[in-house]
This record gives C-alpha cells, sequence and structure tokens, in this order.
C-alpha cells in the first residue's frame, strides 16, 4: 500500500525513479522495524508465533513472506505494510480480510514453497539467541548500559533481516502505539489536574515533569514551592499518584521507561513518514 501510494503521487516514472521509491520506503520499514526491537516483547511475541510455527499450529507464511540478505542489492519490492496510511485501521483491517478470504482457494504448498524452513528455523535461532542475550544485558546492567545498548542495536540487525507479513508487523506496530496511547492518556489527565484544575503555570509543570514522569520527586518539589497553586495542588495528590502508577506499570510491561517508550514512537514516526 505504501508502495502503491508513493508511486502514484508521480507520473511516469523512470526505472531509476521506481527503485528510489522502493529504497526510501523500505528504508523507513527498517527505521520502524528496529525501533520495535527495542521493545522486548515485540520480539518474544515473534518468537511465540514461530514456535506455533513449529508445532504446527500456524503456517510459516503466515508470519514471514521471507528474509532480506544484508550484503545484497536491495530489492525493487518494498515489504507490504499499513504504516503510513491515512486510512482507519478498520478499514485496513478489511482489507486484509478480503485478502486472505481470496488467497485461501491457493495451495498451502504454494505459500510455503517460497521460504525455506530450515533458513528459517536457523534465521529464528540466531533471533532468539541475541534476543536472550539482549534480556541479559537488561537484567544485570540496566538499559543504559554500554553493553545493553550494544546487544540491542546487534538484536535490531538481527531482526532487520525479517520480512513480516503485514498483519504480523502492523501488529507489533500498533502495541507500540497502544502503549504511547496509554502514556499520552495518563500524562494528559496528570497536566489536566495540576495546570488547569490547581492553576499551576504550564511551564512550570513541563519543566518539573518532563524526564520524571514516574517519580514523586517533581510533585513533592511543586507542593513545596509555596505558591499560591502549592496548596491547589494537594488537592489533586491522589489523582496524580494513581495516574503516577499507571506510569510506573507501563514500564513494567514493557521493560521500557516512558522516556524510552517516547523514544521509539519517536524513531517509528520518522520511519513511517519517509
Amino acid at each position: 500500500r505504501m508502495y502503491m501510494r508513493e508511486m502514484g503521487t508521480v507520473e511516469l516514472l523512470t526505472r531509476e525513479g521506481e527503485i528510489d521509491i522502493a529504497k526510501r520506503i523500505e528504508d523507513g520499514i527498517n527505521q520502524v522495524q528496529c525501533s520495535v526491537a527495542e521493545y522486548p516483547e515485540a520480539i518474544t511475541y515473534l518468537l511465540d508465533q514461530y514456535d506455533r510455527v513449529e508445532a504446527g499450529e500456524v503456517r510459516l507464511s503466515d508470519l514471514i513472506t521471507g528474509f532480506v540478505d544484508p550484503n545484497a542489492e536491495e530489492d525493487l519490492a518494498p515489504t507490504a505494510t499499513n504504516i503510513g496510511s491515512e486510512l482507519p485501521a478498520e478499514e485496513l483491517n478489511k482489507d486484509d480480510d478480503d485478502e486472505d478470504e481470496e488467497e485461501e482457494d491457493d495451495s498451502d504448498s504454494d505459500d510455503d514453497n517460497s521460504i525455506d524452513p530450515e533458513l528459517a528455523r536457523q534465521k529464528f535461532e540466531a533471533l532468539r539467541v541475541q534476543h536472550e542475550k539482549a534480556r541479559q544485558q537488561i537484567k544485570i546492567h540496566g538499559r543504559d548500559h554500554p553493553n545493553t545498548n550494544a546487544e540491542i542495536q546487534q538484536l535490531s540487525e538481527v531482526f532487520k533481516e525479517f520480512r513480516l507479513v503485514p498483519k504480523q508487523f502492523d501488529h507489533l506496530v500498533n502495541n507500540m502505539r497502544e502503549m504511547m496511547d496509554r502514556v499520552r492518556q495518563q500524562e494528559r489527565y496528570i497536566m489536566k489536574l495540576c495546570v488547569e484544575q490547581s492553576k499551576m503555570p504550564k511551564k512550570n509543570f513541563i519543566t518539573l515533569f518532563t524526564g520524571n514522569e514516574t517519580s514523586d520527586s517533581w510533585f513533592t518539589a511543586a507542593v513545596a514551592m509555596n505558591k499560591p497553586w502549592s496548596e491547589k495542588l494537594q488537592d489533586v495528590a491522589e489523582e496524580v499518584e494513581r495516574s503516577l502508577q499507571r506510569l510506573r506499570q507501563i514500564e513494567e510491561e514493557t521493560g521500557l521507561t516512558i522516556e524510552q517508550v517516547k523514544d521509539i514512537n519517536r524513531r517509528m514516526s520518522i520511519g513511517e513518514a519517509k
């Protein structure tokens, strides 16, 4: 969809123009995919899906379309995906369902013959090993340690060779979007309590809150400032604490700090815009 949308914006493209557009879209997909790889549960989900393939519960072609050779020239046609689409999610899903129904008439063997199962086994094993290395470094050193960053970067490089079917790719992307929506919901509510209800100046709120999203310290500091609005903040203290606890819960679920969730989503958005 991204490829055809881009192709439709330019008249009479040359072969070089087609290649340029395809490479730009592929670069965007790679950036989104590398960003998603930094979310530990995304790779866990993918590995769980492959375990279902090995158990005979789903077909390999329901999970991946193949692999990209990092040493080979880039293919012209990029991976199909809904990222960047302006259509509502329900319409995109409807399109996918329609396509699935049309493809049901094709033989299962035709779908899987283009993917070497032994190569897939090797690739998924390499992904599993690198994923475990990254998880161990996170557990030992935390997310910000150089060793952890190196292992996560290597995980992104391994994951970049995978080409997922659109539904699986979009599932991973949408999970991160939903996580970001939950973060925004709580942050907006906290700002409403402090700025709108308690009349705390927005500038003060942003200065204290940014980078301290799950800590009580910024709120304590705001109350201690003894400003006219400081006393009003005490009236909303319990509600603010509940929202902070929900943000902490997101950090526990994702294994990421709120700042890291935002950074991953920012880079995903940049990739989608390419």
